[in-house]
Order: C-alpha cells, then structure tokens, then sequence
C-alpha cells in the first residue's frame, strides 16, 4: 500500500514538472502553499519524497532522512553517500534545538603538508581536488541514521524507500542535469586522462559522454547500496562489501581512508549557535560551520547599524544601492574574520562569544561609511601570501517541528571518484582545509592555520542550516548550497522574510549579491538594477555580474499556512500536505 500511495504521488509531480521552467516556476508560486506540513529541496522527487513520509505519519526529521537520501539518487553532483552535511533541529514540544554534525573527517593519515607533496608530482588539479587522494571519511549515511534512531519515528528502511523507488523508476533528466553534464564533459575534454582515471563517473552518470537531452530518465546505480543500508542500517555501508570496495578504490587511486577510518567515522550532537534579529531568535550550526557564525555576526552588526543610524534596513529599500552596500560592508568582517580564526573547535580555540557579542556588532556597526567602502585590511587581519555542489532543504510539520539541513560532496561530483558496484561518489572535501598554507581554495577563500589539515579533524565549512523561532515556534527553516555563497544566500533569504515580508519562495527568488572580502569584487547577479550598479561602483566597490549566485530553499509560516521556496536557480519545487 505505501509503495502504491508514492508511486501515485510521484507520477503527480512528474506529471506537475513535464512543462517548462516558467511553467513551473508559476505554479510553485500559485500551489505551493500548504496546510499542515512542507518540504522544499531543490528536485521535485526529494521533496515529493519527503512529503510522502510525513503523509505515512512521520515527522520532520525522518521527512528530512528520506529526503537527504532521494537526492543522493537525484542530485548526485551536489550531495549524497560519500558526503557530509550539518542539521539543526527543533523540536516543538521541548523547545529544544540540537545541531547534528556529520561532516566528513581527516583520515587518520593525513598530516597538513600532504597535498604540497603529492602535488610535487605535477598533476593537472591538486589531488586535494581530485582523485581518491582529495575524500575525507564519509558521514553522510552515519548521520541519517542516526538522526532516524534519534529523533525519527520510522524504521530506516521505509524512510529509504522513496530513494529506491526513484532508482527503480529512473528520474527525468532537467534542464539543471543538463547543465552539469556540459560542465563536467567540457571538465574531461580539458583533461583526457580523466576519461580513463574517472571512468565510472563517465559511464554511470555522465551518460557515457553523450549529451543528455529532454525526455532521457538517469537510473542511478546506487540501488545496491541502498539495499544494504535499508537492510542493516549504517554497518551496510561502513563495514561488509559496500566498505570493501571503497577500500579498494583508495589503495588503486592513491587515497588515505582506511577500514579503521570508516569504523571512526561518528555523528556529533553539538549545542546550536543562537542569537536573535527583531525579537526573533535564529539558530544555526556551530562550528566546524563557519556559516553560523557569519550569519550571527552579520545580524547583530546590521541590527546594531539600524540603532546608530535611527533607520531600518526596509527603509532603505530592497536591494537599493544603499542597502546592498551596507549588508555587503557587514558581511566583508565576518569573512575576514572567518579566514582568521575559525576551525575545527574539536582542535582548536574560536573565540565564538566574542565574535557574536554586542560590542564587537556594535563597533563592526561604526565602521560602516555610508558613501564608501574601506581599505582591506580595516575588516580583517589574517592575510596571505601574494559549496559548486551542496543541496539544502527544508522542512516544517504539522506539529511544528522543523528541520534545516545542508549535505555536500563539495565540488560538483565531488573528487569524480566513483566506488565500483555501488555508484557512490566521493566527496572532495579535503581541499576545503587549508590544503596549501597561503593558497586560496577552490572557492577563492582564504584561511589560517586554525584551518590546516590534521587527522580525524574536519574541514571547515560555509554550510548555514537555520531556523528562526517566534513565540517557540519554528516559522522559517533556510538554507543553501553554492561554496561560500551559501552565507550570504542564506543571510539574504533571511533578510528577504523578516525585514521585507516576502514568502518563503519570494524570499529564495530574489536577486541576490555575494561578497566574501577576499576577493575584493562584489558579485550581483545581472537582473539587479544597472544604475543600482553604478552606484555601488561609486562608493568604491569592484563589481562583477553574475548569472547565478547560489541556490536557496526555504519553508515558513504563512498566513494562509505553509509554505515551500525552492530556488528556481536549480529548479526545485516543493511539496507538502
């Protein structure tokens, strides 16, 4: 019977996305509102998935399981087995809020000099990029399951069920698809040997070279292990053949994870970071999140701002010039500050009381010129020498619980090394430690020594799941995926709902902008008003257009219930009841 009740369900949303992408983005904005509860990720079927457990009477956390594992078979470029990701969850009845952290760890052979060595051997992209050599350990699936023991109501395996169902059915092949497979095919034509090192990846998810076209369904090749999770829960994929394979992979291809290295591979339950914003409270994850701390810091600066200046942000108008210049000077202290101090709190000291306390937001606050940027090094000291992938979704219950949650692999298809008989891509997560000391990362971000590489530590993270909570009630969960532009898409989204009243979808919708201070160039994306632009050059900012800035997904309370906001930016649509 519940196999019958979701295939139904997903026939309905396949049938909702055979139009066009205008078509849809419509109907998102008419239908997306819903009466008791809502899931919004950044594909259909993970979100029909979700709301399909919360229809068979689970609640958000196993709608949240089920929806992380219907993207691994979905969205494989951006998340899934062989990630990580962060979930903050709050629970309505207690009151209570807890983050849990399943990022991927340091093998316990990795020291912080590694990839200087390795990359002494001249290869075309630093083996913290590419190849076995760039995955850290696993967490994903350690992680769900044990936020399904936890927290969840619904054995593992029913929670599994609609990700082997999209196995069993295939998934249509979108526009966003598309645009990976040109992506990473144009990767490998750069490249030739990577069409024989990552040959898997070629054959099972880059349709063998040829270009995907509208109507073509992609059948993932993660169905056994899948099984084998629905069947014996984490040990199905840390222990046994699945974990075998993987082994194997490492030793042929030159990694470092190892059987131990699997077996270590533990969730942790760490407090939240809380603060508030216009008598709201957020809360968001701590680190090895510097998301969280990003966000925080942003809010109580610009909320400190609004005080000094006897103004509000909604005065100054959404995305006026005015007001994209003073988020933007804002934002450029916390990630100068994230590139100075943030780490792994397991290995190292953050001053995160500090960072988020009044009078350091009130003096960030006093620095803001209303006419002109500053020079570097007035936002931050730490310099150095001369999240393409990720998913977010969201969800909210009918009993008012609600879950933030954002997975990666990191780059898009991650290290491009595929375990063999499984189909599970490894992330390449070790180039987000400060791989190279003094050397941006992939992303262009700088960071400090509290970042380096040491064994089982994790790598340091822009992911921003967070919740806002009013009168003990979740009324927005936010996050979003895209590198370090996952702050400031999610700090913007926020913006977007609780100073300007846009809805949930509104709020993801919206042109947005991205500074990270280093380096010095304020990106906004091309629909954003050209005197706007003008204006902000004239203040003194570098800017540069962009078609795409990071990929939102949102649910929150509205007055008619409800309601999902999946980024058009990646083509999602929510779902609900």
């Amino acid at each position: 019977m519940q196999t019958r009740m979701l295939t139904a369900f997903l026939i309905s949303a396949t049938i909702a996305v055979s139009a066009d992408t205008r078509a849809q983005e419509n109907a998102v904005s008419r239908n997306s509102e819903f009466q008791s509860s809502v899931v919004a990720a950044d594909h259909w079927a993970a979100s029909a998935a979700g709301a399909s457990i919360l229809k068979q009477g689970g609640n958000a956390v196993d709608a949240a399981v089920a929806t992380s594992f219907a993207l691994s078979v979905v969205r494989p470029a951006s998340c899934g087995l062989g990630g990580g990701g962060f979930m903050v969850i709050w629970d309505a009845e207690s009151r209570k809020a807890v983050a849990l952290d399943y990022r991927e760890r340091a093998p316990a052979a990795a020291d912080r000099s590694m990839y200087v060595k390795l990359d002494q051997q001249g290869a075309a992209e630093s083996a913290s990029v590419r190849g076995a050599s760039a995955a850290g350990i696993p967490g994903n699936v350690a992680g769900l399951c044990h936020a399904a023991t936890k927290w969840g109501t619904l054995p593992i395996k029913t929670l599994i069920e609609p990700a082997l169902q999209l196995c069993r059915d295939g998934v249509p092949v979108d526009e966003h698809d598309m645009e990976v497979q040109a992506s990473v095919l144009e990767k490998l034509h750069e490249n030739p040997d990577y069409k024989i090192r990552f040959e898997l990846l070629l054959k099972q998810y880059l349709n063998d070279g040829t270009p995907w076209k509208k109507g073509d369904r992609f059948f993932s090749p993660q169905r056994p292990v899948l099984e084998l999770i629905a069947e014996h829960g984490a040990s199905g994929f840390y222990a046994g053949p699945v974990a075998e394979s993987l082994i194997r992979l490492m030793q042929q291809d030159g990694g470092f994870i190892t059987a131990q290295d699997l077996k270590s591979q533990i969730p942790a339950e760490r407090a939240v970071l809380q603060g508030s914003f216009h008598q709201d409270t957020v809360i968001t994850m701590p680190p090895p999140s510097s998301g969280g701390i990003a966000l925080l810091q942003t809010l109580g600066a610009l909320e400190h701002w609004e005080q000094q200046n006897g103004r509000t942000l909604r005065q100054l108008g959404h995305n006026s010039a005015d007001y994209v210049h003073t988020v933007t000077e804002a934002m450029k202290h916390a990630f100068a500050d994230r590139a100075e101090y943030l780490g792994d709190t397991d290995f190292v000291s953050v001053p995160v009381d500090r960072l988020l306390s009044d009078p350091y937001a009130d003096s960030i606050a006093r620095k803001i010129q209303p006419e002109s940027t500053l020079p570097a090094e007035a936002y931050g000291r730490f310099f150095a020498a001369s999240d393409g992938g990720t998913s977010h979704f969201s969800v909210i219950d009918a009993a008012g619980n609600a879950v933030a949650c954002t997975e990666t692999i990191n780059l898009t298809f991650g290290s491009f090394a595929v375990v063999p008989g499984y189909g599970i891509i490894l992330n390449n997560q070790m180039d987000d430690f400060s791989a190279k000391p003094g050397e941006p990362n992939a992303f262009g971000l700088m960071q400090s020594a509290a970042n380096a590489v040491e064994p089982g530590k994790k790598p340091l993270s822009s992911m921003t799941p967070t919740i806002i909570i009013r009168d003990g009630k979740a009324v927005y969960a936010c996050g979003a995926s895209g590198g370090p532009r996952i702050i400031s898409a999610t700090l913007q989204s926020l913006l977007n709902f609780e100073v300007f009243g846009m809805s949930p979808q509104q709020a993801v919708s919206a042109s947005r902008f991205h500074h990270q201070w280093f380096p010095n160039e304020l990106l906004i994306e091309r629909s954003v008003d050209q005197n706007t632009v003008q204006t902000l050059q004239s203040k003194g900012h570098t800017v540069r257009g962009s078609s795409s800035l990071a990929a939102a997904q949102a649910a929150g309370k509205t007055a008619g219930g409800l309601m999902g906001g999946s980024d058009p930016r990646k083509h999602g649509i929510p779902a609900g009841n």
